[in-house]
């Protein structure tokens, strides 16, 4: 007789359980998966985003000598794809640690010794064979030139363009609201696990019941993730973004690509160990009334 006075009660904590479950996924997702450094290297990785930044930037070099008469190799032979990857990636952590409060301030550099070395080598014998002076206006011109090509650089490499937003101010309104939504993440897990507590305790009576909830919130919050990414992943939603630069285009939906991956795994896990859960209670329940 209790336990059917009680039944409206499990459903309302069940309705609960399950959307502070999904929401719980969420919010840790969205910390340990979309905002981990590690994501961001698999998309260069799986992209190969450093041949396009190499590429882009080759392309860049031949037109501007058109126009200044350095020849593009003055620059491309002192870039190196591998520096060029590991500059993708340094703008990322570097990026992150600000957010995280692990730095105060963020920075993105390269070093350019190489690239500085060959400018101003090509200025040099340029100035010998035809006899012009170093002086001033010489040295302001090798500065120039080496100064210009730093930047387009760090732009190139910097495919997922934090420095613009850094410079843009949305970076530190994401370092400040990073803080609330760390605390919202620990206020839904702990919402959950009381939930949770309130649940086990109505079915202390009937205690195999606590399989019965637990599964089916586990069951409808994964389904809840999944149907969704699956949409993303059948119609290759994400694909059909425009955007005209295609080395951002190959970051964006790279990254993308991944987190739906991602999600999808994670939703389909919830369900299949709330389907278990699920089947576990049939089982007992078959094993209880033989």
């Amino acid at each position: 007789m209790r336990s059917i006075k009680l039944y409206p009660v499990k459903i309302i904590f069940a309705f609960l359980f399950i959307f502070c479950l999904l929401g719980t996924e969420l919010t840790l997702f969205a910390k340990y998966t979309a905002l981990n450094p590690a994501i961001f290297e698999k998309v260069v990785e799986s992209e190969q985003l450093e041949e396009k930044t190499y590429t882009t930037l080759e392309n860049y070099f031949q037109t501007r000598s058109n126009s200044t008469g350095i020849p593009a190799s003055v620059y491309l032979t002192a870039i190196d794809k591998n520096n060029l990857k590991q500059g993708t990636l340094t703008s990322v952590s570097n990026a992150f640690d600000y957010v995280n409060q692990k730095s105060d301030d963020y920075q993105f550099t390269m070093d350019f010794t190489a690239l500085e070395n060959s400018i101003t080598e090509f200025f040099s014998n340029y100035a010998d064979e035809n006899n012009f002076e170093k002086d001033d206006i010489y040295q302001q011109k090798v500065n120039s030139t080496i100064q210009e090509a730093e930047k387009e650089i760090l732009f190139m490499t910097d495919t997922f363009k934090f420095s613009t937003i850094y410079e843009n101010g949305w970076l530190a309104k994401a370092k400040n609201y990073m803080s609330i939504f760390n605390k919202i993440s620990m206020l839904l897990i702990i919402i959950t696990i009381i939930i949770f507590i309130l649940l086990f305790t109505f079915c202390v009576k009937q205690i195999t019941e606590i399989l019965y909830w637990t599964g089916i919130s586990g069951f409808i919050s994964g389904l809840l993730l999944l149907l969704p990414c699956l949409y993303l992943k059948t119609t290759d939603y994400v694909s059909g973004f425009v955007i005209k630069d295609q080395q951002i285009f190959s970051a964006v939906v790279g990254y993308l690509h991944i987190l739906t991956n991602q999600a999808i795994l994670l939703s389909a896990m919830t369900l299949l160990i709330g389907a278990l859960f699920l089947i576990i209670f049939g089982f007992l329940q078959k094993r209880k009334q033989d």
